[in-house]
């Protein structure tokens, strides 16, 4: 018979306030059982013994009457008749009923006289053997009484008694049930009483628990419910209010419990409105909205008509509605309160760190020069909440109402906690602010810096999804920021592997590193879209916070070509310069030590000839020097240029002059353009240019073969280009050929000599000009130009 209510089960409460619960309806009732169960054992025990009484009582009174009825048998027998009217008076007289059996034997039990009254004894064997044994009990003794039980079934009660002057013995026999009636009738009659008793208890018990158990249960699910949900509902407080209507101490009960739920609805919609605020103040650091959903906090906390928040202009110098709820524009806008002044309200709030309330404006003296805005906007009433702020401006939260009203001290305690939210709001909003402003400048600053790497990086949550992407990773990819956003960094990876120039070793790196069965750095060859091949380092790490927990993974992406290439270079330079080293140092090495032999004396023409080949080697040692001296400060940036305006046809035919000894003045073909105008140009340094390009155009000709030199003016340039027919330069090198240390063809290294620095030189050179190199095929052969730019004052 438990009461549930909205799911909430009095029953179901196994303990109340760490006791273990008892139901008082489970405690009556067990009181009213046990009190029952004693009334039944005391009644059966009553009963048991009574009845041992009144049976002795009976079989003593029968026994009376049997010896009484012996003693005044006249023996010998008168005649039958007489002595039956005589058993009959003496039966009547002892008040004996019907069914009662007198029987007089002599000694040797036989039937003397046989009396009965009511129903007759049967004449059968086995009555006959009954009749039998009770005779014979009855001669053992000379008066007694038994107990029998006849062929039927039914109990009979026997007193026996000698007959005094005989051996005779006179039995009075009746049924049990006639001989017991009066006990029959007394427990049916107990019995009546006791069931009457314990319905009337039962009845009692019932009442009980209707009027008092289930009213006192009632109140309990109340309180229950109160203290769990924090109001009642209205079906609820309807019930409630009827118990309250009692005159018992169960109403008074009842009206104390409702203006306690009252209470506690009160105070629990006052604690939501304190919690919802600070929910509020933590749920946005933006001020205006903050202050904006306190104020409406405020309306449903106190019940107000109007509400605003002042704080300091600290441009102006003075107070304003910074919010406000009710107000009129108006009033807002004029409202303008000095720091010194000394009777407002919220200035005697700021002063004293305490709500200051003005219950009526109408009265309150303090108040007057403020009553003609009071009585504009329709209000008697502020209450001025200060609000504890540091690095905020000082605030003030005013609360008006239309009516005179005297605030409670609860309710101005309950005003200033929630002028401590309202002080939290505005701390953290400032403090929000000023860090966020830091915080935005950090990224930018962070952002900015990752954005500017040459480098490419990735960074990954632990599902994979992308949270960041630098633009050198997106063009690493060629994607857009919006496609980076949208896809994952599987779908990047898959895009740098397609560009890999072995794709299936590429990925089979980045998942041996990503598993992390493989190194987490290596090494990826790539083929771009133009065609050229870039050399990328892959460094893959976690991203753990200071406690060491995994919160996502990060890749960098770093272009190695031009490590690689100088590395490249390193190992080429090593190569060419000892071999370009060796060869002249040895034969420099084997004429000084022929000639200083003491065994041979050689003659004039003999030692000329060995110092001129030590003096041509010793030159190649120059040149070769100078090249790379010339290849470093072309690297470092440290050109010395001197200038001069110069004819490039002139420039050339002095170089060719000193050079047609070597090759042959039949096989070099010059087109000069005439009147060509002077150049800008650094007469030596140019002058190598076309040395370089005449000599590399003689190292891969063919015997015999002609080499053609071009000047001409073009497009504002003046161009020099010079012609060989030997095996020319394939369309996939021609990018690298002005690349230091760079040779077409190895197996032409082995012939031909050189420290792949001279075409390096020229594109050097020229670029320092302002200029460019260039190489075109010319089928066969190579075309190999420069072009300087014209002085603006000649175009």
């Amino acid at each position: 018979m438990g009461l549930t209510v909205a799911g909430y089960d009095v029953d179901s409460r196994e303990q109340v306030d760490g006791r273990q619960r008892r139901d008082l309806r489970v405690y009556l009732l067990r009181l009213y059982a046990l009190f029952a169960v004693f009334a039944l054992a005391a009644t059966l025990f009553f009963v048991a013994f009574a009845r041992d009484r009144l049976e002795q009582e009976v079989q003593a009174a029968d026994l009376a009457l049997a010896q009484f009825m012996a003693a005044h048998i006249l023996t010998p027998l008168p005649n039958d008749n007489q002595t039956n009217e005589n058993i009959a008076d003496w039966l009547t007289a002892a008040s004996m009923g019907k069914d009662t059996a007198v029987t007089i034997i002599d000694s040797t039990g036989k039937t003397m006289l046989r009396y009965e009254s009511g129903r007759q004894t049967l004449a059968s064997q086995e009555w006959a053997r009954w009749q039998r044994a009770i005779v014979h009990t009855a001669l053992e003794d000379e008066a007694g009484s038994f107990v029998t039980t006849d062929p039927e079934g039914q109990k009979w009660l026997h007193a026996y008694a000698l007959i005094p002057g005989s051996n005779g013995r006179l039995l009075l026999a009746r049924p049990s049930q006639v001989a017991y009636a009066a006990w029959q009738r007394y427990t049916q009659g107990l019995i009546v009483v006791v069931t009457l008793y314990l319905a009337g208890s039962l009845f009692f018990w019932l009442l009980l628990f209707n009027r008092v158990i289930t009213p006192l249960e009632r109140l309990e699910l109340f309180s229950g419910l109160v203290r769990w949900r924090g109001y009642l509902r209205p079906q609820e407080r309807d019930q409630l209010d009827q118990l309250s209507q009692r005159p018992d101490q169960i109403g008074s009960l009842a009206h104390s419990l409702y203006a306690m739920a009252q209470d506690i609805e009160m105070r629990f919609v006052q604690l939501s409105t304190l919690l919802e605020t600070a929910r509020t103040v933590a749920s946005s650091l933006d001020i205006s909205v903050v202050l904006n959903n306190i104020l409406d906090q405020v309306q449903r906390l106190f019940n107000v008509e109007h509400c605003a928040v002042v704080a300091l202009d600290k441009r102006a110098d003075v107070f304003r509605i910074r919010v406000s709820r009710g107000l009129s524009q108006q009033y807002v806008d004029q409202l303008r309160i000095a720091p010194s002044e000394p009777h407002s309200p919220s200035m005697r709030a700021l002063r004293n760190q305490v709500p200051i309330q003005v219950s009526d404006t109408e009265t309150d003296l303090s108040f007057a020069a403020f009553r003609p805005k009071a009585q504009a906007e329709g209000y008697r009433s502020v209450l001025a909440i200060p609000l504890f702020t540091l690095h905020a401006p000082p605030a003030v939260l005013l609360l008006y109402k239309a009516k005179p009203y005297r605030y409670s001290f609860r309710e101005l305690e309950l005003a200033s906690s929630f002028g401590d939210h309202v002080s939290i709001a505005m701390e953290n909003a400032a403090l929000y602010a000023h860090s966020d402003e830091r915080l935005q400048e950090q990224t930018r600053r962070l952002e900015a810096i990752v954005e500017s790497l040459n480098d490419g990086l990735i960074l990954e949550s632990l599902s994979g999804a992308v949270l960041y992407c630098n633009q050198r990773a997106l063009q690493w990819v060629g994607l857009s920021r919006r496609e980076a956003q949208q896809a994952t960094l599987a779908d990047l990876v898959n895009k740098l592997v397609d560009t890999a120039v072995t794709p299936a070793d590429a990925r089979q790196k980045i998942e041996a590193a990503i598993s992390g069965s493989g190194p987490r750095t290596f090494h990826l060859a790539q083929k771009l879209e133009d065609g050229r091949y870039r050399d990328s380092r892959i460094h893959m790490f976690d991203v753990t916070d200071d406690r060491g927990e995994l919160l996502g993974r990060g890749q960098l992406w770093q272009d190695v070509t031009n490590e690689m290439e100088l590395d490249r270079m390193k190992s080429s330079l090593l190569t060419t310069v000892s071999h370009e080293l060796r060869t002249p140092l040895a034969t420099i090495k084997g004429y000084a030590s022929t000639l200083l032999a003491n065994d041979v004396e050689w003659d004039a023409s003999a030692q000329r000839e060995f110092l001129e080949t030590i003096s041509q080697e010793t030159d190649r040692l120059t040149i070769l020097v100078k090249n790379l001296l010339d290849m470093s400060r072309i690297e470092a940036g440290m050109l010395d240029m001197q200038c001069e305006l110069y004819s490039l046809n002139d420039l050339l035919l002095q170089v060719v002059q000193g050079f047609r000894p070597t090759l042959g003045s039949d096989l070099l073909k010059l087109h000069l353009e005439k009147g060509l105008p002077p150049v800008p140009i650094d007469l030596s340094r140019m002058g190598t240019v076309i040395r370089n390009l005449l000599e590399n155009a003689a190292k891969y000709s063919p015997p015999n073969k002609e080499i053609e030199v071009t000047t001409q003016r073009q497009n504002g340039y003046v161009t020099l280009s010079v012609r060989d027919y030997g095996k020319g330069v394939p369309e996939e090198l021609q990018d690298k050929i002005f690349d230091r240390f760079f040779r077409v063809d190895n197996r032409l290294t082995r012939q031909v000599g050189g420290a792949g620095l001279g075409l390096a030189i020229c594109k050097g050179f020229v670029e320092a000009h302002n200029g460019r190199v260039w190489v075109a095929s010319a089928q066969p052969g190579a075309i190999f130009g420069f072009s300087l730019p014209l002085d603006p004052a000649q175009e």
